[in-house]
Order: C-alpha cells, then structure tokens, then sequence
C-alpha cells in the first residue's frame, strides 16, 4: 500500500497571497501616474504592500488553521452521521491491534484513522495520553496497554509503558512525528487512593510521570488526574463523568475545595435517592464519601504537581471513576476478547476529557527547531520591515539634503556664502567616504543604502566648486610666485641660504602636485596651500578673520587628502594644467642652484668618487704594456680608471649590489619628466632594489662605453711625407707579434667583457659552433649557412658591454660579438660585415707594403709611382685602390661613435696613397698649367670680356676651348681626370669613390669646370656661338620714343602696343654695331650708348640693371642721361639660361693654375675643414664624452651632467649658460 503524502497547503496559501500582492503593485505602479500619484508617493505605496505581503506569509500558518477548522467541522458531521450508522448495525467503534495484522503500531494507528476520516486523520480526533500504573490502565482500558492505543469514539487513547523510572519514548516520539504540530490534546494522569499510610497520593510520583510524557513528546498539553476509587461491583446504573474541570491555568486551594464539596454533597443527594431505588447502586454515595475525606489531600496533590521545579504541568480538571474489583483471569480476558469490556463503561469519561480539551491549547517545551525558527523569522522580518521603512526616510533625507546643497553651491555668488556651502558640502562627502570605509550605520541599510553613489554624484558639483572657490586664487598665487623665481638668477636665489632654495623647489613641487595628482603627498600639500594665503577673506564677508582662517583651513584639507585619492578612482578633474613654459623654466632655476637632478646621481657619484683614489686614469702606453706605439700612433687623452674592466671586478660591481640592498631610491619627478620605475598610484614612488641595480648599471656601462670611445677616437695617426717611412711603418703595423694595434684590439677585447657573465660567453661560443656545424652540413642547393633560426642557441644573459663595443668585436672576431647578438638588428650586422676583419685588413696593409717595397726598389721610383697613380686618376683598377677602398669599409662599419678610431685605421692606407699620389699630382698641375692654362691666357689675356679691353675676345676660339663635349678643356678633364672627377648633367662632381681625402682637388677648379660648362652650353649649344633670345619695351613715362639697334636688328618703341622682338647673338651682320636712341617728352631725339663689334651687345648689358622676373624673364633699364633720371626699360627673355646675360659670367674670368691642392696649402685646407670636428683629445679635466655628432642633450641631462663624476665633452654644453 502506498503512503500517503499531504499536500503543503500552507505553500498554495503564501503562493495565492503572493499573487495578490503582486497584481496590486503592478496596478499602483502602473495607474498610479494616472491618478495623480507621485513616484514618491507609489515608492511608499508599494513600499507598504511589501510589508502587508511579509506578514501574511508569517501568518500564513494561521489561515491554515481557519481552513482547516473549517473542513474539519464540516468533516464532524459527517463522521456522526458515520458512527449513528455504525451503530444502528452494531458495528464494533474500536479498531484493535489484532485487526492490523503484523504492522507497527504508528502504521496500523496511521491506517487506522486513514480508514475513518481519510486524508485528514491528524487531527479529526483528540489524543488523550494515558498516564499511570500498568495494572489500573489494564483495568480502566482493556488492550490499551497490550496495543498501546485504543480508539474510543471520537477519542484516541494512548500509553507508553513504564518500567520504574523509565518510560517507553520511543512510542511516545513515534506519536509525535505523526502529529508534529499538536501531538497531543491531553494528558490524563491515572491515581489510586492510597488507604494505608499517611500520603494518600504520591504527588511526586506523579508529577514526574508527566514532566517524562512531557518531555518525550516536546508538548505540554491540558493535564487531567482521573482518581479511581475500589467499588466492590459493577452497578447498573448509567455511565457519568463526574468531576470539576477548569480553564484558567490555575485553580486555588479553596476553590478547589469548594467545587470538591459542592460535587460530594450533589453526590451524596443522588446516592440517597439512587439507594432508595437500588441498594445495590451505592457508587455515588460511596464516591461522596471518599470526596469528603481526601478531599484536602487532591487538593494538596494538585497544588504540588503545579508547583514543581521541573516544567510545571498545568492541571485543569480532576475526575473520578469507579474501578470495579477484579474478575478471575480467565473471565476478564475473554471479556477482553469478547467485547469492548470496560471501554464502553469509561466512554463518558475520555470522551468529557477530550471535550473539555479544545477549549485549552498546549504549548512547546524545550528546544523545538520549527519554534525557533518561526521565531527567528519573525523577529527578522518585523526588524527588516522597520529597518527598511526607517532606512527609506533615513536615505531620502540625505539624498535631499544633498541635493539642496549641490543646488545652492552651483547658484551662490557670494565667496563667503560659496566656501560656507562648499564646507557644508565636504562634510557630506565626508561622511559618506567614512561610512563605504567603515561601513554605513545599520539605520541607513537594508537594500536602501546609496552611499557610493550619491558620493559619485556628488563629486562632480565638488570639483567645480572647489576649482572656481579655492584652486583658482591658490594657482594664481602659485604661479605669481613661480615667475618671480623664474625672473631671479641662480645667484640671487642662492643668496639666501638653503631656505630660500628649499622654498623655491617646495613651490615648484606644490604646482606640479597640483598638476600630477598621482604625486600628491597630503602631508606635504596642505601646509603649502594654507601658507599661500589663498583664497582671501573677502572685505565685506560676515565671518571674521579667525573664522575665515579656520573655514580655508578646512576646505584646504580636505581637497588635499583626497587630491591624490581620486587618482585611482578614475577621476582627475580636480588636476589643473600647468603652464609648461613656466615649470621648465622654474626647473632650470632651481636645478642650477641646487646643482643635482635626483638622488640617483648621488648614488652613482659616491660610489665613483670612492673607487677613483684606486683606480688612477689609464694612459695608451701603460694599456699598451711591453709594445710601444711610438713612431704610429698616439693620444693624450687617458681612460678613468673607475672605467676598467679591474674597477669592476673588484669594487664598482659590488658598491653597485651594496647600494642596492641598502638604499630606496625616489626619483625626483620635480625636476625631471623622465619617467621612473615606479607604479603611479602611489605618491612617493620609491624604485624597487632590482629596479635601482639596473639603473645603476647601465648608467655605469653608458658611461664606461662614452670613455672608451672619447679615448680610442682621440688616437690619431703619426704621418710621415717619405716612402721609406711609410714602409717603416706599414711593417710595423702589419707585424703580428709586435704591432700596437694588434695589443689595442685585444686591450679593447678584454675590456669589453666587463660585466659579462660566464653564461652569456658559453652561450656565445654554443651559437658559433652551431654556426660551423650547420655550415658544414648545409645540403646542395641551399645557400651557405643558411639555417633554422629556431635552432640556433640564444644567449640569456649577453655582455652588456657587446652592443655599444660591437662594431670593435665584430671586427676583432670576438666571442662576445655574438653574445651581443641577441636581437635581429646585431645578427644582420654580423652578417653585413662578414668579409671585415683586423686580420685582413692587416693583409692589405702588408700587400700595401710590398707594393711600396717594390716601388722604392726599383729604378726609377718615381716614375712608378707616377704610372701606379695615373691608372687611378683615370678611373683603372689598382691593388692600392682596393686596399684603400677595403680600409675605407672598414672604417665606415665601426659606425659614427668610433668614427675618431676608423680614421686611425683609415690614415695608414692614405697615407701610402699619398706618398705614391704626391709625384703624379704635381706632375698633372703642371701638365695643366703648360698645356691648358698658358694656351687660355695666350689666346684670351687682355681681351674683352676677360678683362677691360676693346679689343675682344676671338668666338671661334672661345669656342674651342669651351665647347661642352669635344672643347679642349673637356676632353683633358676625360682623359686625365675620368678617375677623380665626372660629369652629371651640366655639373662636373668629384667621383663616386674617388680618393679624395688622398689626392684634394683645388674647389676653385672645379668652381672654374662649372661656370665654364654653364656658360658653354648657352653659348655654344650646336659648337659655334649662337644665342637666340626676344626683347620688348617697356612703357616709361616721359619717353616718347625708343629704338634698339642690335646685331643688324632694331627694336622701334613709339607707345605702341608692346610686343617682342626676336634677336640672335652674335648675329650676321657685317657691321655689329650697338646703337640706342630714344625721344623724351622735353627734348628731342638723342642717342648714346653706341657700341661696335661682337661683344657690342655684352658690353650693353654689362652697363644695364638686370632684375629679374622669373625664370626666364628679366627687366633691363639704362639711365643714359643722369640730369633727366628717366630710365630706359625692356624685358628680355632667352631660350636656355639667361641668354646674353651669361656671358657676363666670364667677365674677368681666368683658369686656376692647379687641379689638385698639394704642400702647405693643402694641410691649412684640411685643418680648417676639420674644425668643429675633431676627435682629438679633450680638454684638460674632462674623461670621457660624447661620440662625434651626437643628438642634442636636453637642458635637465646637460644640467646634472654638470655635477656627473665625468663632464660632458667640449662643444656639448652651450656657450652661454
């Protein structure tokens, strides 16, 4: 059979109420606006039908009990139409044990009611426990104690055995999960009247039989005592509940009594009239008797069992009930077996029992969890609904409150009012910051808090308010201040001591706090402000000076501590724009007086300072050792010793580890925008230990790389003018064993691994040999060394020294070369100058020197330098060419920072061109002077228009000379000079590649080639002389008339329409006569400015002011008569150039007399091209600088340069300072 499971009505109940709730809020929320009812008004509306919704779900288990009670009566009336018919069949009322078979006794009780009143069995009866000694209850109930239960009507009875002290709960709470809500209506406590002995009643006894029912059933329902007198037997009368019941929790003592007596004396009226008819029926006057005499004693039991120290039971009425003396054995079971027995005689009495119990409810004892947690529940919902109304007025307020003093700062005028409502302001802003730190006070909660956002909201009006009341006047002050200090030089802010430079800076860091809320220090910050005195009282203000003072004070304050504190909310409205002009140069200043950028400096120069007494400057001789450079190269110029590979190992890399642990670091943001290794969110940004170890590192190695490049640089060649002494030299530096160059790339070498970890060099020699390797195993067809990058092993930790010495590594072949090539940018640089090498440089300078032994061995040495130079001057191959050109790569790959130490390994090849050029140079000036040069001045010296003459100069043979392609200029400079000099254009350039630095050609040459060729080709453009050009007048006001004769042509101006008239020079004429004249307004026709011959024209124009228009027109105008100062004006324009005009350019002209510059003049040349460049040693104090051509530093690096262990080089610093 399956169990039945109730439904959970009160479920379906909350669920309806919800619903109505919830149908009610929307429609008040939805039509409320169309009744006229404000959102405030539908918040409070809806507000209240939320709490009408809580309670009724807390009542809900009481509209539970109404439905119920209702059914249940309903159910009643059933049931006694039910038992009338039972019992006109004589249907037995009482479901036994028996009947249920072998089921227990909660299922076959469960089954039993189930079969009686359906699903509502629980509580259609009144469950009477039975409580007292085994043998009366088997008397007073047949086969109750047997079964445990018996059903007597509309009673259920009920009995757990006792045995001594110890009573059968496990019955007992089997009753209470049937009944988990009431498990009981009553409780009957059976006693028997003691005859012998003083205590009739065992009131203790008793009380503790129901404290232990009490206990086991967690109920404490109505008790009864039901006291059962001895009757000798059984009388025919009819069965009567006679006893006193009450409702009220106690009965005193008398009135007790009283109702006993009252009761004894009616029983005694009935018993009479009862003996008179029967005399057998003697029980009522024998219970009237047995009334009067313990009377007092079930009083003394009554009061005792309520007065007991453990759960009082509450008595609330006291039967009597006949126990007939007992049968034999056999007779009263198969009465038991037979019928209902005594159960029909004791009816009355459970039934009057269970009557008298529904007017009295029973109560939970002990720990009962569903009581404690509706309680729990109810006290919490009542508090959230209390709480949630008085935080919703609560919040409201605050936000009005708020809002009102937004609205009346943003509309204040007055500055006093204004700092009065901003102050006001503050303080609500205050305190909703306190209550998100600390938490909101408990009035203000309850899913209605809104502090973080009526704090956003805020916000933004307090920005305004407080850039427009106190940020505005403090900048202004600030910044009057702060070009007060930009106006005064270093030495008059010096002059007043540290104080005045202490407050200088402390200005500058208050603006820029202002401007960098990231770096806002509240400590620092709010005396800074107050001391500006900013914003001032104003002169009508109600509030007095103290008052005022105290007011700034506060509203100072509070923008201060949170200036910074809203950085890492996202906001940065309250910053104000610096002017950076004025910041930079106020940083200027004060850098200058203070004489240091930020603390990181003093770090670095103590730690210098301690290591310089060990560690003397190295000179070229001591790094040189055993092999002296005399006689090649040389410098003045020494390395500081502090930047030495030994410096490191022993003491800089461990001041540098020391200074780490040791120190925290700031970086002084003040005076530098450099940004340092720290976060922004905090306001003094201290540089982590690892972070200060790297700075000072790599300052170091910037540093040690600058000095060795200021001193390799500064080393300069020793030239010598002879051949033999160049061969010298040549052995020499070529010598493996004894070359000083050699013993420098290898000081440089082992310089250069300063700072390098043996892992990064392990690394480097693992990708060389992987290099070799992939080479060697590289398959047909693919290109050499071309392998999987992948493959290659990357150094993890490379020399730091490798990148700023990698040009010298690569060149040397060094290993750390490669632990420099961690990036793409190093290996393509590595890959670039594969084929350069010392070694092989020092391979050409030996076939060099075997060249220059040849030469000087054989007959006529000069003769052989002239033919060796001659091949290069006229663009051939030569071996010394190569070689030069070889030393000129490689100079070039050392890059712009070594360029200094290229020129060193530049100037020995040069030099050995030089000594085999000197011959060939001399030889070729003169081959110019004797063939070119004296032919020009014989054919043109003396004559027009290279020089004042009449006498002119002969076209054709200008023409010979000048022609652009087969003049005889032309054809010497292609023949003699293809190697040095070529043709672009209409522009003769030294060659792509040519030797210039060896052989130095005269500029007036090749300035003298140009204008030639310039000239040549307007002049000469088909071989002979012709230029075609147009001239048209220009209207001047006074001339009447005006006419140009030229060339056999006439241009005829007379006030006409202009036009122009075509020309060409030297024209056909027989007769080249240059003729002007012209007719002015006061006088008649003149002429001047007659000229004859073919150079007629030049010699006009030459007279003429030329300016010009464009680029091919230009006006003319003569002034031939001064007295009348009217000009004559044309234009003129030409097919190429300029036309006619060109020929001016060789007015005074004249051939140089050399190509190539050689002796004296030719080392003042390259001393004067070499100023503002020099590599040369620095000045006295200085140890190391920067490369050649350098970016310019900024102001600040140039200003804690000053104070740098090691100056900045000669020409960095500006001259004026």
């Amino acid at each position: 059979m399956t169990e039945y499971k109730p439904q959970p009505v009160p479920i379906f109940i909350g669920i309806a109420i919800a619903i109505v709730f919830l149908a009610l809020g929307i429609a008040v929320w939805v039509e409320g606006p169309g009744r006229g009812w404000s959102r405030d008004t539908r918040i409070i509306i809806e507000l209240s039908l939320l709490a009408g919704l809580l309670i009724s779900i807390i009542l809900v288990k009481y509209f539970e009990a109404v439905v119920l009670r209702i059914a249940s009566m309903r159910a009643a009336r059933w049931l006694a139409q039910y038992d009338w018919k039972r019992q006109a069949h004589g249907g037995a009322g009482r479901a036994t044990p028996s009947q249920e078979g072998d089921l227990g006794r909660p299922d076959a009780l469960r089954n039993a009611l189930r079969e009686r009143h359906g699903r509502r069995w629980r509580y259609r009866d009144r469950w009477v426990v039975v409580a007292g000694d085994e043998s009366i209850v088997k008397r007073l109930a047949p086969g109750l104690v047997r079964s445990g239960y018996t059903i007597s009507g509309n009673t259920v009875l009920l009995y757990a055995k006792q045995t001594g002290d110890q009573l059968d709960t496990s019955w007992l709470d089997q009753i209470r999960r049937l009944r988990r809500r009431r498990p009981v209506d009553a409780v009957v406590a059976v006693v028997r009247t003691h005859t012998s002995g003083n205590r009739p009643f065992d009131a203790e006894r008793t009380a503790q039989r129901l404290v232990r029912h009490t206990r086991a059933l967690r109920w404490a329902a109505p008790a009864y005592l039901l006291n059962v007198t001895e009757v000798g037997s059984e009388t025919p009368g009819p069965d009567e509940a006679i006893g006193c019941t009450w409702s009220n929790a106690r009965l005193g003592p008398d009135e007790f009594i009283a109702s006993l007596r009252g009761v004894s004396d009616e029983l005694a009226d009935a018993g009479v009239v009862r003996l008179t008819k029967d005399l057998t029926d003697r029980y009522p006057a024998e219970l009237s008797h047995h009334i009067a005499q313990y009377g007092s004693a079930l009083s003394d039991l009554v009061t005792q069992i309520g007065r007991s120290r453990i759960w009082r039971s509450a008595i609330h009425g006291v039967l009597f009930t006949p126990l007939f003396k007992e049968r034999a054995a056999g007779e009263s079971e198969a009465e038991t077996e037979g019928g209902e027995g005594n159960t029909i005689g004791q009816r009355t009495v459970w039934q009057t029992i269970a009557d008298h119990s529904r007017r009295i409810h029973g109560r939970r004892v002990g720990f009962s969890l569903p009581t404690a947690a509706a309680l729990a529940v109810t006290a919490c919902v009542a508090f959230w609904i209390a709480g949630t109304f008085f935080s919703g007025f609560t919040n409201r307020a605050t936000i009005q409150a708020a809002a009102d003093t937004v609205a009346k700062l943003s509309a204040t005028q007055d500055r006093t009012q204004a700092a009065l409502t901003l102050d006001s302001l503050q303080k609500q802003l205050d305190t909703l910051e306190v209550r998100q730190r600390d938490g909101a006070p408990w009035t203000t909660r309850f899913g209605l808090n809104r502090d973080a956002k009526l704090f956003a909201a805020l916000w933004p009006g307090y920005e305004s308010g407080v850039g427009r009341i106190v940020i505005a006047p403090i900048r202004e002050k600030l910044e009057q201040r702060l070009q007060q200090l930009a106006s005064l030089s270093d030495a008059e802010i010096a002059s007043g001591g540290d104080a005045q430079v202490k407050s200088a800076y402390d200005t500058l860091k208050t603006y820029l706090m202002l401007a960098r809320p990231e770096h806002a220090n509240a400590a620092f910050l709010t005396p800074q402000l107050i001391a500006t005195a900013a914003p001032a009282r104003p002169l009508n203000s109600p509030l007095s000076e103290g008052a005022w003072q105290d007011l700034r004070q506060h509203l100072i304050a509070f923008y201060a501590n949170h200036l910074g504190q809203r950085v890492t909310a996202g906001s940065t409205s309250l910053a104000i724009v610096p002017d950076a002009l004025l910041v930079s140069a106020t940083r200027q200043t004060v850098i200058g007086v203070r004489g240091i950028q930020n603390s990181i400096d003093t770090i670095y120069q103590q730690m210098l300072d301690e290591a310089k007494p060990k560690y003397p400057p190295v000179s070229l001789a001591t790094l040189l050792g055993d092999i002296s450079s005399r006689g090649l190269f040389s410098t003045t110029a020494t390395v500081p010793g502090v930047f030495t590979r030994a410096a490191w190992d022993e003491r800089i890399s461990k001041a540098i580890d020391e200074a780490s642990e040791q120190r925290n670091v700031a970086g002084d943001w003040v005076l530098s925008d450099t940004p340092k290794e720290a976060s922004l969110g905090t306001r003094t940004s201290a540089t982590p230990t690892a972070s200060l170890k790297a700075e000072l590192r790599q300052r170091y190695f910037d540093d040690y790389a600058r000095a060795w490049q200021l001193f390799l640089n500064s080393i300069h060649w020793q030239p010598t003018p002879t051949l033999s002494g160049t061969v010298d030299q040549l052995t020499l530096l070529a010598d493996p064993q004894r070359s000083p160059l050699v013993a420098l790339m290898n000081v440089v070498v082992y310089q250069a691994g300063a700072g390098a970890t043996a892992q990064s060099l392990s690394d480097a020699l693992i990708s060389k040999a992987q290099q070799l390797v992939g080479a060697e195993e590289s398959p047909k067809g693919t290109s050499f060394g071309v392998r999987d990058p992948s493959k290659i092993a990357q150094p993890q930790n490379t020399a730091p020294l490798a990148t700023a010495f990698g040009p010298l590594l690569r060149l040397t072949g060094s290993d750390l070369a490669a632990g420099g090539a961690g990036n793409g940018n190093a290996a393509a640089q590595i890959a670039a100058t594969g084929d350069l090498s010392l070694a092989r440089f020092l391979e050409r300078v030996t076939a060099m020197r075997l060249k220059l032994q040849q030469i000087m061995m054989g007959s006529d040495p000069d003769a052989m330098s002239r033919a060796a130079a001659q091949a290069v001057l006229q663009g051939k191959t030569s071996d010394i060419a190569d070689s030069r050109d070889y030393a000129s790569r490689v100079a070039a790959s050392l890059g712009e920072q070594w360029a200094g130490f290229g020129q060193l390994l530049e100037q020995p090849l040069d030099q050995t061109w030089q000594v085999v050029l000197q011959p060939a140079s001399s030889s070729l000036n003169d081959t110019w002077r004797t063939a070119i040069v004296a032919d020009w001045d014989k054919s043109f010296g003396g004559r027009y228009p290279f020089a004042d003459s009449d006498n002119d100069a002969s076209l054709p043979e200008m023409a010979r000379f000048m022609r652009p392609d087969s003049g005889v200029i032309t054809q010497f400079v292609t023949s003699q000079l293809a190697g040095i000099v070529e043709r672009q254009g209409d522009r003769w350039v030294p060659a792509q590649g040519a030797n210039h630095r060896a052989l130095t050609v005269d500029p007036a040459f090749l300035a003298a080639l140009n204008k030639l060729m310039r000239v040549s080709t307007v002049l000469f453009p088909s071989g002979d002389a012709h230029v075609r050009y147009e001239l048209r007048a220009v209207p001047t006001p006074g001339v009447t008339d005006m006419k140009f004769v030229l060339s056999g042509r006439e241009l005829h101006y007379f006030n006409q329409k202009e036009e122009w008239t075509p020309f060409v020079w030297p024209g056909d004429a027989m007769e080249n006569i240059t003729h002007v004249e012209w007719q002015t307004e006061q006088g008649g026709l003149r002429s001047a400015l007659d000229r004859q011959g073919r150079f007629g024209l030049i010699r006009l124009l030459e007279r003429a002011t030329v300016t010009p228009q464009d680029s091919a027109r230009y006006l003319l105008a003569w002034k031939p008569d001064q007295s009348l100062g009217i000009p004559l004006s044309v234009q003129l324009r030409s097919e190429a150039g300029a036309g006619p005009l060109d020929v001016l350019a060789l007015r005074h002209f004249t051939l140089p007399t050399r190509i190539f510059v050689t002796g004296p003049a030719k080392a003042a040349q390259k001393q004067a091209s070499s100023k503002g460049t020099s590599f040369g040693a620095p000045p006295k104090g200085t140890s190391f600088g920067a490369s050649a051509g350098p970016p310019p530093l900024p102001p600040a690096a140039i200003a804690a340069a000053k104070h740098a262990a090691m100056p900045l080089p000669h020409g960095v610093l500006p001259e004026v300072e």
